[in-house]
């Protein structure tokens, strides 16, 4: 029996292996079935084009009937058994844009209400969102190297099962966490609790700042594995270093996001990681070495982990009471969705018409307006807390 308290940290720990055992490798998976950049761009978009549904359904059940543990039981099974229809489509595309769909349905809802849960949980018990996350980060960096010299030996196709095995056993784990408190919960309806978010100060002009760092973000999620895989080599074990890296960069500022936040504030250090992303996408633009380009993943603490846990932790904030499973939804929707399908499309465009230089070069310029964006938002809101 895990204690309570703790329970919550193994469920993090485990749920972030099933992402290093799957997603870090999908891209490549595709190139090696002859599908284009604009094809793996339009797979990648089609989750967050289906989550613009799926995520406000699964956030509003949540809230109103408190049914978090449900509803990730649920699509930890769902999820990596619909994956099966990209092996089974027989090379027709058609059967992966329906397999790409039906897997969003149910994996759009387990980022979010996960970190729902743990951000509730943290503060139940006087704990940091972010040093909890540090065990996702660790569990991630720890087992993917491992991963990709497996799939190198025994053929990548064997990412489905894995992912599989990997969920069920963090669906065992998911049993032993605690439901959030029912203060979170408010009935209600998407539209109304946008409304209300958007009315919190400075919340609208955050998630367009947070669209802006994104699609950056997820030109690299998505195409990443593709430029490794076109440097040619043990393309699996390189991806597995590559992402190793970046996972163990995640992990001190996973560790110490809320002293950070504490000390210097949201928009500060939202700007930071828009400019360390302005650094890491032009780095990748001049097409580096493996070496250069193992160093520029230790960015990765920067333009992930510290971004997350300020964006996460101020969406949670600037929530009302009742809605919190909502807001999440809301800054997930535009960090893992509209960036995702702008960064996916346009990325597939871009990437056939003009190259990895361009794609890249591209990210570097938003998040360096992005960047812009958060200095004037907190140079605002500390010209107001001196009037008040």
């Amino acid at each position: 029996m895990i204690p309570s308290k703790y329970s919550v940290h193994l469920y993090v720990a485990f749920f972030y292996m099933t992402h290093a055992t799957f997603s870090p490798f999908l891209g490549y998976w595709f190139s090696e079935q002859g599908l284009s950049s604009q094809q793996i761009g339009l797979l990648f978009s089609l989750g967050p084009v289906v989550g613009l549904l799926a995520q406000p359904m699964w956030g509003m059940l949540c809230d109103r009937f408190g049914a978090e543990k449900r509803v990730l039981a649920i699509s930890l099974v769902a999820a990596p058994l619909l994956a099966f229809g990209y092996v089974l489509a027989g090379g027709v595309f058609a059967v992966f844009i329906l397999t790409a769909m039906a897997y969003a349905v149910f994996y759009s809802s387990l980022m979010p209400i996960s970190d729902a849960i743990t951000v509730s949980h943290a503060r139940r018990y006087g704990l940091s969102y972010g040093g909890i996350r540090f065990l996702g980060s660790l569990s991630f960096a720890l087992v993917i190297t491992p991963f990709g010299l497996l799939y190198e030996g025994i053929g990548i196709q064997a990412m489905f099962v894995m992912q599989l095995i990997m969920m069920l056993v963090a669906l065992l784990v998911l049993m032993q966490v605690e439901q959030p408190s029912v203060q979170m919960r408010r009935p209600g309806n998407l539209l109304q609790g946008l409304g209300q978010l958007l009315r919190q100060p400075y919340f609208g002009l955050f998630l367009v700042l947070v669209f802006l760092v994104s699609i950056g973000n997820h030109f690299y999620n998505v195409f990443f594995s593709v430029f490794v895989g076109g440097m040619g080599g043990q393309v699996a074990g390189q991806i597995g270093w590559l992402n190793s890296i970046s996972a163990l960069s995640e992990l001190p500022f996973f560790l110490l996001s809320g002293l950070l936040i504490r000390r210097w504030g949201y928009f500060p250090m939202l700007c930071v990681t828009a400019l360390a992303g302005t650094v890491r996408w032009g780095i990748l633009s001049m097409e580096p070495t493996f070496g250069v380009m193992m160093a520029s993943q230790l960015l990765h603490g920067l333009t992930f982990a510290l971004f997350m846990a300020a964006g996460v932790n101020f969406a949670f904030e600037r929530s009302p009471e009742g809605m919190k499973n909502t807001g999440q939804t809301v800054f997930a929707l535009v960090y893992m969705n509209l960036a995702n399908i702008t960064a996916s499309n346009g990325g597939g465009w871009l990437l056939d018409q003009y190259g990895f230089q361009t794609l890249f070069r591209t990210g570097s310029v938003l998040c360096l307006l992005g960047a812009v964006g958060f200095i004037v938002l907190s140079l605002r809101m500390r010209r107001e807390q001196r009037i008040a």
